[in-house]
């Protein structure tokens, strides 16, 4: 999604074609096929109130512009900082169909299905990123076998937490048992988890003074044998609205597996006092899949030819 502040040149205009430029990096970008679905539309909210689903950010407006086989051309090595909009740096997309821009955020849809014979394994396009982000501090008070020696098998992916973003919480505990991801106020010292009647190990501490929510997952193992001794992953999205309710604000998460009563590290969170200013946010996932994962600092640089 795009905001409409990067596109007043467009209003108006028919949009013929985009491209994208290869990253930055002292290596070579092997060609290939890939075939491409584009599609068009007015998305029906700003780049910051976009969702993980990705048919929530299509605009009634919605075109196909283009499908069909797209050449990625095979790029030698562009160490920057700026790289050239030459041919063997770019892809380009020629639309059959072209789509008149009148304003409003820009959803441009993407679905690419590979060709057989013909990957390019690696071809990293180029991307802006914003460097904000919220921050966290690990209060301790984990227990059991997985997170190493001091049990951190609790984890927050500072980037997303964000106004407008999809803030990620995941831990590792063992697979396909429950793990419930608790969040509400912090406090140090914990207390023993046995001390409230939990037949937990002496070492599992509770470092929550108050619960706001409760969202109970399960541990997912990985179908790479080698990371095994991790455990299995448990996942928990919340969105983030666009207002001032979200700049700012500090909540502690501990997760509590339900098999042995074992307690995560517990981590106090506080999220970014800004909202994002790129002005474009990412959705990006499995074309067969019905959502994504939401990025607000983070989206891919598009250049735009129109009449």
């Amino acid at each position: 999604m795009i905001a409409a502040s990067h596109l007043t040149a467009l209003v108006g205009h028919p949009i013929m074609a985009f491209e994208l430029r290869r990253n930055a990096a002292n290596e070579t970008y092997a060609g290939g096929t890939a075939h491409l679905t584009v599609k068009l539309s007015t998305a029906p909210h700003d780049p910051l109130s976009s969702s993980p689903e990705f048919a929530a950010n299509v605009g009634g407006d919605e075109v196909q512009v283009f499908s069909g086989n797209v050449t990625l051309p095979t790029s030698p090595p562009a160490v920057g900082p700026a790289v050239a909009w030459s041919a063997a740096n770019t892809i380009r997309v020629e639309f059959s169909t072209p789509f008149v821009y009148l304003g409003g955020t820009l959803c441009v849809d993407v679905t690419g299905i590979a060709v057989g014979g013909l990957n390019a394994d690696w071809w990293m396009a180029d991307a802006a990123c914003e460097g904000i982000k919220g921050t966290a501090v690990d209060l301790g008070g984990g227990c059991g076998p997985y997170g190493g020696p001091q049990s951190q098998w609790s984890h927050v992916a500072t980037r997303t937490l964000v106004a407008g973003g999809q803030a990620r919480f995941f831990a590792y505990g063992e697979p396909w048992t429950v793990g419930v991801a608790v969040f509400g106020t912090g406090m140090v010292p914990g207390i023993p988890l046995a001390w409230l009647g939990f037949p937990s190990p002496p070492t599992c501490e509770l470092h929550l003074a108050s619960i706001l929510l409760l969202s109970p997952v399960v541990f997912e193992p990985d179908a790479n044998l080698q990371l095994a001794h991790r455990g299995g992953l448990g996942d928990v999205r919340l969105p983030f609205a666009n207002d001032g309710s979200f700049l700012g604000v500090t909540f502690t998460t501990q997760w509590l597996e339900l098999s042995q009563w074992q307690t995560s590290n517990a981590i106090e969170w506080t999220t970014a006092a800004a909202p994002p200013q790129l002005g474009m946010t990412l959705v990006e996932g499995h074309p067969a899949e019905a959502s994504g994962e939401l990025s607000a600092h983070l989206a891919h640089v598009f250049r735009f030819e129109y009449l």
